[in-house]
């Protein structure tokens, strides 16, 4: 009997804290319905210029290569200053594209809320992308201006000629003869203080951002995200405290990078920012420096950090919350990072580009081998066979998310948008999972990356965490 009452309501399971939703009728999980951090009916620009409104005297950003230390209201005034130096060249149209392909710079985050004010979709691509990748990307957003690192440009000039897509280009970084610098758009306009950024209507029918996806079943398309989600998702990232001292090196190309800049800058939090390549002892200089509280590492660079002699529980004394995602994290990796910060643990999230944030999350003590965690707030997740029927307890499938807010599909691709999103609102990862009795969420495949060996069906995951095992190898 009460297993039969129990199939016809909602359960609510709570974990000392955490909380995760099941309906045994429709098989769907469900994590708490927190609001977002803002309101998500209103443009990114309006958004990013209020928060920094309010945290003019707090120091939001660092640079640890130059020691520059900006406010809420410095960066209020770059932005608005960038915006209106733009909109003087004639650009200002939000049917345009932008494109950024810059590292973590000084100007970077002025100059992606710039676009924000004016309504102008930026599509972010990888600095260190060579000519086929960016021509590919620049085929696709065909954007009418590129932010472009000098150490880039040459591959961008190629990229040009191999598709034809010929944008303005402004430098970033070192001043090159013949192109405007980014610099030039942060002279004063001497209107500051009559600046509006653009009222978006439609905020959720409105490209923000276009981010590059993971490429796992083929070249990577663009991700259409509206002001909206990157309001409900990116910038509500709920980990991130206000008193926080956030790091990540990754650029925007990254939507870990998207996400520190945009939840950092919506809780008031303080950035640190390098143009420099990952390295340990650059990471732990940093660390001990600023104080770093909160870290986002791909499982590369915490197998790096983890396995080199150099870090010690000293070295990263200041990280509350260590966290690693992108890509599988393995339990020998959390368990040989969690031997540095004893009473805290390195936090696995796992999430999607098409979602742009952690779909679920890891939560301490709750962990448990192979496990991704409980379901992040807002999120719908279910299990499907092959057939789209809705799996149990302890059975894999097809991991299925639904959300309020859904990405705007890939642009300029509508046939891969169907193939992701059904008519319902769910996403299909691609990738294979399964739940555990208290709402632990476990990945365990790519839906179409089966090795087949004689017949026999090999998961690319299980040797993956055989590679990562052994001693003296840093990533697979």
């Amino acid at each position: 009997r009460q297993s039969v009452r129990d199939h016809h309501r909602t359960i609510m399971r709570k974990l000392r804290g955490v909380h995760t939703f099941y309906d045994p009728t429709s098989h769907i999980w469900r994590g708490l319905p927190s609001p977002p951090l803002w309101n998500p009916d209103q443009s990114l620009g309006q958004a990013v210029l209020g928060m920094l409104d309010r945290t003019r005297s707090k120091v939001v950003q660092i640079s640890a290569d130059s020691g520059v230390e900006v406010t809420g209201g410095e960066m209020f005034l770059r932005t608005v200053r960038v915006a209106q130096n733009l909109i003087k060249l004639g650009y200002g149209n939000p049917e345009d594209i932008f494109a950024m392909a810059v590292r973590n710079g000084e100007h970077a985050a002025p100059v992606l809320f710039a676009c924000f004010a004016l309504g102008i979709p930026v599509n972010t691509m990888d600095p260190s992308f060579q000519r086929d990748d960016l021509g590919h990307i620049l085929a696709i957003a065909k954007p009418k201006l590129v932010f472009c690192d000098a150490e880039t440009l040459g591959e961008l000039t190629a990229a040009c000629e191999l598709t034809g897509v010929t944008p303005k280009v402004i430098v970033v970084g070192d001043k090159i003869a013949g192109y405007t610098h980014v610099e030039d758009l942060l002279v004063p306009t001497g209107i500051e203080d009559s600046f509006v950024p653009v009222n978006i209507e439609t905020p959720n029918n409105q490209p923000a951002v276009l981010v590059c996806s993971s490429g796992t079943t083929g070249r990577s398309k663009a991700v259409s995200l509206s002001h909206s989600i990157c309001i409900a998702h990116v910038a509500s990232f709920y980990l991130i405290q206000a008193d926080d001292v956030i790091f990540a090196y990754s650029t925007l190309y990254w939507l870990s990078g998207l996400i520190m800049l945009l939840a950092g800058t919506a809780l008031g939090a303080t950035r640190i920012i390098t143009r420099e390549t990952f390295s340990v002892p650059r990471t732990l200089d940093i660390l001990q420096r600023y104080r770093v509280s909160a870290m986002i590492v791909p499982p590369s660079q915490a197998w790096a950090i983890a396995n080199d002699p150099a870090a010690s529980v000293r070295a990263l004394a200041s990280l509350r919350l260590p966290m690693c995602g992108g890509s599988a994290v393995s339990a020998s990796l959390k368990q040989a990072f969690d031997r540095l910060i004893p009473g805290r643990s390195l936090e696995v999230m796992y999430g999607f580009s098409e979602i742009s944030t952690a779909v679920s999350y890891t939560k301490g003590e709750f962990y448990r081998d192979g496990s991704v965690g409980f379901a992040g707030p807002r999120m719908e997740i279910k299990i499907v066979d092959d057939g789209g029927v809705a799996l149990g307890i302890g059975q894999e499938g097809e991991i299925l998310v639904r959300t309020k807010y859904v990405f705007m599909g890939y642009y300029g691709n509508q046939k891969a948008t169907k193939e992701m999103l059904d008519d319902e609102g769910w996403m299909h990862s691609g990738d294979i999972g399964r739940f555990d009795k208290d709402g632990l969420l476990y990945v365990v495949d790519r839906k179409k990356d089966l090795i087949k060996y004689r017949n026999y069906q090999i998961s690319p995951s299980d040797v993956e965490a055989v590679l990562q095992s052994i001693c003296g190898g840093a990533t697979v």
